[in-house]
């Protein structure tokens, strides 16, 4: 939810000490001019839209150093921390460019980042806010529609964006995402009709830009498959895809696959380094997006002596910065055989409180902390060796149903969940995600419990208490109606979770058969 700022140059002309006005290291003592400095919030700014997070930190940071005063700086260490994952530290900076000189786009920022920690309230409370500063800019309405829609009252981002329509401040971003609002509490076809038009009016949508046209029509995707205009689904997603540029390389992601399961084999997982952090809070649950991962966090999450974090990112993080090549040692063997306790412990010790901090906002006394970031599965190994407590959830669906429903919903940006966008790609990704789980599997010695998606929706209640067993928690009887559970929701399944578990999704992939031969012959039919 990324929306653009207009901002002042700095004040003053900012002093000497440090320098980089593009993304290189320039020498330590020039000087930043206030021409430089805004050259390089454009930049961030750029790099912000194209979801490069880690160099809009960078420039962040840099800004900050040599203008701690200017609160776009903070802004953007604190949109690019909130990209990477980095929630609390993102919150922080973000209120310091409020507190510094407030603007609309750093309060939906940061309403995204407290949706996200869970503090649900304070969300909406900083979404209004951006609309009382900007009350005539669409940009502004749609990321706090979002933030009221995904903290659970799709009703009030409706109406705010009804008021907004009346009052004429209007994009083709906002009334596609208007129409997909509409759908939540209305009739589906008029919801279709609204983005239908919004289309004809731009040529078929291509005199949109790019991304707006893709994202449109990855809405429209969505309402036709529901009200079942399956084949027009296919080609609205089809041609959203096609808009992505994704850069997926099956090659080089086998060959990562290939390398990681090599390092962590069976001779050579004994032999690694364990953490001393035996905390038995953490619960990872894993597996291909779209897998029921949504649906197990808040089987576990409806437990009074649980909390589901949702899909965090600095245990993935630091997993991958602990045992992948670096600049000292590109053996991936070696790296993992190196690895110290100290250092398993802590990056555990941050994890975990990063965890904890999340929790805190809304329960007491908490045994249990998930972490659902379904692309843990590609860590599992040196995650089971920084939590030894751990448990690992792993969620399974059917082949087909998980590759179609990723291929119909847009997970934001080219490269985020990129492969999902080409049914060859989709394919290829399933079958690596195959391969890490067999090889975690095949070590035995790490407690991984298989979640199957249909048996779970078949029988919901012998589920969850398989589920909550195995997690080390006595039942409870809530976990068996996780719908009834109250909790912000930040994924893209925010709105299937408040419902009751249904099974028509079950067999999905039926409906768009005669397009997915692709599919079908590099994954089969059945459920394994």
């Amino acid at each position: 939810m990324i929306c653009s700022i207009a901002w002042p140059a700095p004040a003053r002309r900012p002093s000497r000490g440090f320098a980089s006005a593009t993304l290189s290291t320039m020498s330590a003592k020039q000087t930043i001019s206030n021409d430089e400095l805004m050259r390089m919030a454009h930049q961030a700014q750029q790099l912000e839209l194209e979801g490069r997070y880690s160099h809009v930190l960078e420039l962040g940071q840099q800004m900050v150093k040599v203008r701690p005063d200017w609160a776009i700086a903070h802004y953007f260490v604190g949109s690019g921390q909130c990209g990477c994952g980095m929630l609390d530290e993102a919150n922080r900076a973000l209120k310091k460019a409020i507190d510094r000189d407030p603007k609309a786009g750093m309060y939906t920022r940061q309403a995204e980042v407290l949706n996200r920690l869970g503090q649900r309230e304070d969300a909406i409370e900083a979404a209004r806010s951006a609309v009382k500063l900007s009350p005539d800019d669409p940009e502004i309405f749609v990321p706090a529609a979002m933030t009221i829609w995904l903290a659970g009252d799709p009703k009030a981002a409706h109406a705010l964006l009804s008021d907004a329509i009346e009052r004429g401040v209007t994009s083709p971003k906002l009334r596609s995402v208007y129409a997909t609002v509409c759908a939540e509490i209305g009739p589906v076809e008029d919801a279709i009709g609204q983005l239908e038009e919004l289309l004809r009016e731009h040529d078929d949508g291509q005199s949109l830009p790019r991304m707006q046209r893709s994202t449109t029509l990855f809405h429209l995707a969505k309402l036709l498959d529901k009200v079942g205009r399956y084949d027009e689904a296919f080609r609205a997603a089809q041609i959203s895809g096609g808009l992505r540029e994704t850069g997926y390389n099956p090659g080089a992601r086998s060959a990562e696959c290939e390398q990681r399961l090599a390092a962590w084999n069976n001779d050579s997982y004994s032999q690694i380094a364990t953490s001393r952090a035996k905390s038995e809070k953490p619960v990872f649950i894993i597996g291909m997006p779209r897998s029921g991962t949504s649906l197990v966090e808040q089987i576990v999450a409806s437990h009074p002596q649980a909390f589901g974090c949702g899909e965090l990112l600095d245990t993935y993080r630091a997993a991958r910065d602990l045992s992948e090549p670096n600049e000292y040692q590109k053996d991936r063997s070696q790296i993992a055989l190196q690895l110290k306790p100290a250092e398993l412990d802590r990056a555990a010790r941050k994890s975990l409180k990063s965890m904890e901090r999340s929790a805190k906002t809304e329960k007491g006394r908490v045994d249990r902390l998930t972490d659902k970031q379904p692309n843990n599965y590609e860590f599992v190994g040196i995650i089971s060796k920084m939590f030894p407590g751990a448990r690992f959830i792993h969620c399974k669906r059917n082949p087909l149903d998980t590759c179609i429903s990723c291929f119909l919903l847009d997970f934001v940006g080219d490269q985020n969940h990129g492969y999902s966008y080409d049914l060859e790609h989709l394919a290829h990704e399933y079958r690596v995600y195959e391969q890490y789980m067999a090889h975690w599997h095949s070590i035995g010695s790490i407690p991984i419990l298989d979640v199957q998606y249909e048996d779970l929706i078949q029988d919901l209640e012998t589920g969850s208490r398989r589920i909550i067993d195995f997690i080390g928690l006595q039942w409870d009887d809530a976990c068996a109606m996780p719908h009834k559970t109250e909790r912000s929701v930040s994924t893209l399944s925010s709105d299937q979770v408040r419902k009751p578990v249904y099974t028509s999704s079950k067999e999905r992939w039926r409906n768009y058969e005669q397009h997915i031969g692709t599919l079908i012959e590099a994954l089969g039919t059945g459920a394994d």
